[in-house]
């Protein structure tokens, strides 16, 4: 790791990406009003932070920052600080956290939140935020490999490789196949030559976004409620399963962004149970969804959010069983429509809350 003076540096752990926690917020005063936050890693990055606005410490997300690229801050004198960060959803492999152990609020979409008032209330999610000492002026995130000035030439790697284009090896090394491609990828966008990098790394998170739209999972909600649901992998030779996600009415959701050719991406689905009665509209448990198999595929699940590792062995574990569907596999990607026909009767002892 790479350290300098009056420098945070907050390392990523490959897959699962921490941030490590800085020492206590500093009692003392501090005379710098300038935060400097800066992305090292080769990921674009979503940033939320929080310090004191307007007379109180305010969460506020969401800002992007490029590979290789600063954004500063105006911050009061002596204002705590956090801030928590993630890869942005135009990687393919999940998302990355960069994070600490001070839980805050945050949403899915741009928001400002009160950090006096409990998230549930305001409609948020909570994350663990990392807190910084007022006396550093800058935090770098980075990744263990520390691309550090060759951090944008790593992102484009990324970037490329998001794209489908022959990239062996994220390595922030400018070498001669690195070049090339990069100048194929401005050849096939028509791209000025002499175009700027930050200019260039915009043109490649358009053509990685796009490509995601055809890779992985995507699941629509035709249904009468909303769905919730969760998606069995095999990563390294081990099963994981993960959920719950939740697809309002009429809306989509990627749970994976893999490419589903050759792999053995199995999923799930929970309905909302929505009933008529003489005291109005009741809610009762959660629909499953139907089996399509003679002798289906089971993974573990839970009532709230889980990472399950193994399909085997679930209710030693504390988890539940439930009938997967596998996934064509014969495409890099597949959109799915889920309307009340695809769900069965309620469980009787209901599942996911």
């Amino acid at each position: 790791m790479r350290a300098t003076l009056l420098t945070t540096l907050l390392l990523a752990v490959p897959q699962f990406a921490m941030a490590q926690d800085q020492a206590p917020l500093s009692t003392e005063a501090a005379t710098v009003t300038d935060w400097e936050i800066c992305n090292e890693t080769s990921y674009v990055l979503r940033l939320a932070t929080a310090y004191m606005r307007g007379g109180k410490v305010s969460p506020k997300g969401w800002e992007k920052a490029r590979p290789g690229e600063c954004i500063n801050h105006n911050v009061p004198p002596n204002s705590p600080r956090y801030v928590f960060a993630e890869s942005d959803p135009v990687h393919q492999g999940g998302i990355r956290e960069w994070a600490g152990s001070v839980p805050l609020c945050v949403s899915d979409v741009d928001f400002e939140a009160d950090a006096t008032k409990s998230c549930q209330l305001q409609n948020l999610e909570m994350r663990n935020y990392l807190a910084v000492d007022p006396a550093n002026p800058r935090t770098s995130f980075i990744e263990p490999d520390n691309f550090g000035t060759n951090a944008a030439t790593a992102g484009m790697q990324r970037l490329l490789k998001d794209s489908n284009y022959k990239i062996t090896r994220v390595d922030g090394l400018p070498g001669r196949r690195t070049t090339r491609t990069i100048e194929t990828f401005k050849k096939d966008q028509e791209l000025d030559k002499n175009i700027d990098d930050n200019a260039l790394i915009d043109a490649m998170v358009k053509v990685a976004e796009s490509k995601q739209a055809e890779t992985g999972l995507e699941l629509c909600n035709n249904s009468s409620g909303k769905i919730w649901t969760a998606v069995a992998t095999r990563d390294d030779g081990d099963w994981r399963s993960r959920g719950w996600w939740t697809i309002e009415q009429g809306q989509c959701l990627r749970p994976l962004t893999k490419p589903l050719k050759g792999s053995e991406a199995h999923y799930y689905a929970l309905a909302e149970n929505i009933t008529e009665s003489e005291n109005g509209r009741e809610t009762g448990p959660d629909k499953r969804l139907r089996s399509v198999a003679t002798t289906p595929s089971q993974f573990c699940v839970a009532e709230a959010k889980f990472s399950a590792l193994g399909r085997e062995y679930c209710a030693e574990a504390g988890y539940a069983v439930a009938n997967f569907r596998p996934l064509p596999t014969d495409n890099d990607g597949i959109r799915i429509m889920l309307t009340d026909q695809d769900f069965a009767a309620p469980n009787p002892v209901g599942l996911r809350r």
